[in-house]
């Protein structure tokens, strides 16, 4: 019988030692920039609508690289607000502790279904890192009146 978990992991290894989604430079070809929607680690794990929607976005990835573009493919989680918070409290675990491993299960699975992100550019949005430039640019913003509050029917950027 045909050990499948065995194939996969050979694959995985091989895949991860020769770095073979991670974006290089290269100006001879066309640039792509493929964002996905960043999960919430609000759950333990992934559910079937992750899977089909990141299915998609791999997909597209993976024609373009293999229309000669230098594709940029980045995963991250949306892990700084109530929904990481409240799936911690509900855990009764620390939301830091909870967060990091669900951020860890969600990759492992992620890796499972064999998506082709680059790694190496993986964003979670409570790195103090992180947040700390969206903080300052969001300042530079106020200063430049390019973010500001107005009474409209619904939230908008123009």
């Amino acid at each position: 019988m045909t050990d499948f978990n065995k194939i996969e992991k050979k694959w995985q290894q091989k895949w991860e030692k020769a770095k073979i989604f991670k974006t290089k430079e290269d100006k001879t070809k066309k640039k792509q920039f493929i964002l996905e929607m960043y999960p919430y680690p609000s759950s333990t794990g992934l559910h079937m609508g992750h899977a089909f929607n990141y299915t998609i976005g791999d997909i597209y990835a993976r024609f373009k690289r293999m229309n000669n573009y230098n594709v940029l493919y980045p995963m991250g989680y949306d892990a700084l607000g109530l929904p990481a918070e409240n799936a911690a409290i509900k855990a009764k675990k620390h939301p830091k502790i909870y967060t990091e491993t669900a951020i860890k299960n969600f990759i492992n699975q992620q890796k499972q279904l064999g998506l082709s992100y680059d790694w190496s550019r993986l964003i979670k949005t409570c790195d103090p890192e992180y947040y700390r430039w969206n903080q300052y640019f969001f300042l530079q913003f106020l200063k430049k009146d390019l973010a500001y509050r107005k009474k409209a029917a619904v939230n908008w950027c123009p």
